[in-house]
């Protein structure tokens, strides 16, 4: 090594700690000793400021931040334990050694119950023994302060989390930190009761009390019961040691009331749409006609239905209301009745559609609107004519043609007036087919967004023609349900088929 080299080890460059500390004594020569005790400490380097009366001091905790304080209990503005309280007080976070010349154990726990981390006699003060009670002081204080924060956090997120937490030893009796038991409880204390108590039974088979028996036999229990006027839906899980013993259980529990009562009304809603479908497709010489309806949740907003018209024809009818659940299934009974009470009286398929546009445009919000094909079946001649609102159907026939009936107006609930024209006359021959979907079907996607598309739908039916109607349709949406890889489908799916016979 060369006369310049310089060799710099780890321990060198190592810089003591900065410790800001504040000293507040009025002895003059009590605070000179302890500022010589801190010179002597190499172990950080103390940055000391000296107060001689309490104002002067919590004047200093406010103005600036301190890493810890040192205070003598009697001074001239302050006496006693009094002093260390108002310390506090000013910084809570700040730690505090407390300085005394009186060898006093019930002092120094009453100054540890009001803030305090340590407690020196100063007679017995060195330097050592100032520079331990310092360094534990202001970790003891860190400590303190995270497990605070962290409880701050852990009652924060137990307060807004839409549950109740609880726990309880083998014996069902509640523990803490339980405050609540399955739904808030003001101003009763809880831990301490027994389940039993706090049902008021003695029945091992009350629902709660059972699950948790269950839980301390090492058991997870999930349960749904009614209680105090709210449905309530919990958990209960087996409560284990470090040594994975169960010493009790742990619960949560979620009021469900408002979604029971949703899902009861929802259920309602879709048994009295279920009973504004047609229960079974009218009964036609010479044709098969059917028709179905598959929800994509409780409700659907698309529609089908057959509508017996003059002259013994049927108006067969397929439509789709924007949207899925209660809001177009309240849309689409409100169309079922216009149409209905117009269809009797009218023959013709673009004047039915219009009259019930000109009813629905004023209850229709602004975003929403009908797709729907409106077929009149006339036995007499096996032929059809039809109008569409957006609403596209197809002719399979006999040959393996298939020809696209397009659309003749607008959507309903688009414009008040607008036309919607009634087709020419098309005639059915033996084994032809009406094939009327919506866009359930085609639209209905992998998790790859692959769509079934419209050609796979029009396939399907071509390839199955030879079924009952009633029977392409169901396979229909089992094979797309495959293909998708699920049974819960995005959208809802409808059809019509009517096939004339030979």
């Amino acid at each position: 090594m060369g006369a310049d080299d310089t060799r710099v080890t780890g321990l060198e460059m190592q810089t003591p700690p900065r410790i800001r500390l504040l000293l507040v004594e009025d002895s003059q020569s009590d605070a000179e000793l302890f500022e010589i005790y801190l010179q002597q400490i190499r172990s950080a380097d103390y940055q000391i400021q000296v107060a001689d009366t309490l104002a002067d001091g919590i004047a200093v905790m406010k103005s600036q931040p301190l890493d810890i304080v040192l205070v003598d209990l009697n001074l001239p503005d302050s006496f006693g334990i009094d002093t260390c309280r108002k310390l506090h007080a000013a910084s809570p976070a700040t730690p505090i050694i407390v300085l005394t010349g009186l060898a006093d154990e019930q002092k120094a726990l009453e100054a540890m119950q009001v803030g305090a981390q340590d407690y020196l006699v100063k007679g017995e003060i060195n330097g050592s023994l100032l520079s331990r009670a310092i360094r534990y002081s202001i970790e003891r204080q860190r400590a303190a302060e995270m497990q605070r924060q962290s409880n701050d956090r852990m009652r924060l997120i137990t307060e807004q989390l839409p549950a109740v937490l609880w726990t309880t030893d083998v014996e069902l009796r509640i523990t803490p930190p339980s405050s609540n038991f399955l739904i808030n409880e003001v101003g009763e204390s809880l831990v301490g009761r027994t389940l039993h108590d706090f049902f008021e039974t003695d029945d091992e088979r009350y629902p709660p009390i059972a699950a948790h028996q269950r839980a301390v036999r090492g058991e997870p229990v999930s349960i749904e019961f009614f209680w105090r006027g709210r449905t309530l839906s919990v958990h209960v899980e087996p409560l284990r040691d470090a040594g994975g013993n169960i010493i009790g259980t742990i619960g949560i529990s979620l009021d469900v009331s408002t979604q029971k009562r949703m899902q009861e009304e929802l259920d309602a809603a879709r048994h009295v749409q279920q009973a504004l479908f047609p229960r079974e497709a009218p009964n036609v010489p010479g044709f098969d006609i059917a028709g179905a309806v598959y929800a994509a949740k409780e409700t659907a907003g698309d529609y089908f239905d057959f509508i017996p018209m003059e002259n013994g024809c049927w108006g067969t009818v397929v439509g789709d209301v924007t949207g899925h659940g209660l809001g177009p299934a309240l849309l689409m009974a409100e169309l079922r009745a216009y149409l209905r009470a117009v269809a009797t009286t009218r023959p013709h398929s673009g004047e039915i559609l219009m009259l019930a546009n000109r009813f629905l445009s004023g209850d229709l919000e602004e975003h929403r609107f009908v797709t729907l094909f409106l077929a009149r079946i006339d036995p007499a001649d096996r032929s059809f004519t039809f109008a569409s609102a957006g609403h596209n159907g197809y002719l399979l026939r006999a040959s393996g043609e298939i020809e696209t009936l397009k659309s003749t107006g607008l959507p309903l609930g688009l414009i008040p007036d607008t036309i919607i024209n009634t087709s020419f006359r098309v005639a059915f021959e033996p084994g032809d087919m009406l094939f009327v979907p919506t866009d359930g079907f085609q639209e209905a996607h992998t998790v790859d967004n692959e769509l079934f598309s419209l050609s796979r739908t029009l396939q399907f039916a071509k390839d199955h023609r030879s079924l009952p109607g009633a029977q392409i349709i169901e396979e229909l949406r089992t094979a797309v349900c495959e293909f998708v890889g699920s049974e819960d489908i995005a959208d809802d799916m409808s059809a019509i088929i009517v096939r004339c016979l030979a």
